[in-house]
C-alpha cells in the first residue's frame, strides 16, 4: 500500500474519511461506539489510537474525557507522516493534548510494555500485518485493557460505492482516456488549426460519453467520479482562453493526478476489506496474541447504512 496518496489526503485538511459530519468528524452511531467505548476508562487512563489518519477517534476521545472531567493521555499514531494540528483547521486548539505519532507502524510500537489502558483504531487495524499488529498491540496493553476496532466491511456501502468507482476510474482513464485527449488538444493548438480540430473533437466525443454514462452511474450509487471528471474538464478548457499552454498542462496534471489518488484510497479500501471468513481469521490471530474475543458485529450509520465490522477485544 502507497502511502503517499494517504499523506497528500490529510494535508488537505479532512479530518475523517467516510463517513463524516458536517463538522468533518464522525458522527451518530459510529460516534456512540466510540464515546460507550471510552466512557468507563479511569480519571487518569492511557489511550493509543492506531491509523488515526487526521486524528478524528482520537478527538473523540479527548471530547469525552473533557466532558466527564477526566485527564486521559492520548496518543495516536499513523504510518503516513500526518501533522493534523497542521493541517486540519483549528488542529493547534482542537488537538491541544492530543500526541501524535507520524510514521510508525502498528507492527513496530514506539512504547513500553502494558502501558495503555485501551486502544482504538477506526479503518485502520486492517491495513496492517494484523498477525504482527495484534502481538505488538497486546504487547503494549494492561492485562485486562480493552481494544475495540471498526474495519471496513466487504459487503458496506462503502466498499459497494468504492467498486462502482472504481469501474468510472476505469472509463475515464483507460476507455475514453480523458486527460491524455486534454494533453493531445493542448499540443494540437502549438501545431496547426487541423491538429487543434480534431483533437477538440476527440476531447468532445469523451465529454459525450461521460455525460451518457452519468446518469446510470448515479442510479447505481455512482456518479461521484464521473462529475468530478466533468467539472475538472469544463475548467480546463475554460482554462485554455485565459492562461498559457504551459499552465494549462499542469493543471491538467494535477487534476490527473487528484483523481489517479482517489482511485488509489479506493483500491486500498476495497482490497483491505473485510469478509466474514476474514473476520474469522482475524479473531484466530487475536487469540493467538494473548486477546479474549468479546464482541464482533456489523456497524451501521445512520441507521441501516452498513459501514464496517465492530470489534471488542480485552488483552487477557
Amino acid at each position: 500500500m502507497s502511502l503517499e496518496h494517504w499523506e497528500a489526503y490529510y494535508r488537505g485538511g479532512a479530518l475523517a474519511t467516510c463517513p463524516t459530519s458536517p463538522e468533518g468528524g464522525y458522527d451518530l452511531e459510529l460516534r456512540e461506539v466510540w464515546r460507550d467505548f471510552f466512557a468507563p476508562l479511569p480519571a487518569q487512563a492511557r489511550l493509543l489510537d492506531i491509523g488515526t489518519g487526521n486524528g478524528a477517534v482520537a478527538l473523540i476521545a479527548a471530547e469525552t474525557a473533557a466532558a466527564l472531567g477526566r485527564r486521559w493521555e492520548i496518543h495516536a499514531t499513523d504510518l503516513a507522516q500526518i501533522d493534523p494540528p497542521r493541517h486540519v483547521p483549528g488542529g493547534a486548539e482542537r488537538f491541544s493534548g492530543i500526541t501524535f505519532h507520524p510514521g510508525v507502524a502498528t507492527e513496530q510500537l514506539p512504547f513500553p510494555e502494558a502501558h495503555f489502558d485501551a486502544v482504538s483504531g477506526q479503518y485502520a487495524l486492517e491495513y496492517s500485518d494484523t498477525a504482527r499488529a495484534l502481538a505488538e498491540l497486546a504487547r503494549v496493553l494492561k492485562p485486562g485493557a480493552r481494544a475495540q476496532f471498526v474495519l471496513h466491511h466487504a459487503e458496506s456501502r462503502l466498499v459497494l460505492t468504492g467498486k462502482v468507482s472504481q469501474r468510472e476510474a476505469e472509463l475515464v482513464f483507460n476507455e475514453l482516456r480523458v486527460y491524455r485527449r486534454l494533453r493531445k488538444l493542448l499540443a494540437g493548438e502549438r501545431m496547426s488549426a487541423d491538429a487543434a480540430q480534431r483533437a477538440g473533437v476527440e476531447v468532445q466525443s469523451a465529454i459525450r460519453a461521460l455525460k451518457l454514462a452519468l446518469p446510470q452511474a448515479q442510479q447505481s450509487g455512482g456518479g461521484r467520479m464521473l462529475a468530478v471528471t466533468l467539472d475538472a474538464v469544463r475548467k480546463l478548457m475554460e482554462m485554455r482562453a485565459e492562461a498559457r499552454p504551459e499552465l494549462v498542462g499542469l493543471e491538467i496534471d494535477r487534476a490527473e493526478n487528484e483523481l489517479r489518488a482517489g482511485v488509489r484510497r479506493l483500491n486500498d479500501l476495497v482490497v483491505h476489506a473485510c469478509s466474514n471468513e476474514r473476520m474469522t481469521e482475524l479473531e484466530g490471530q487475536a487469540a493467538t496474541a494473548g486477546f479474549e474475543v468479546l464482541e464482533r458485529v456489523p456497524q451501521y450509520h445512520a441507521g441501516a447504512n452498513l459501514v464496517g465490522w465492530r470489534l471488542v477485544l480485552r488483552r487477557a
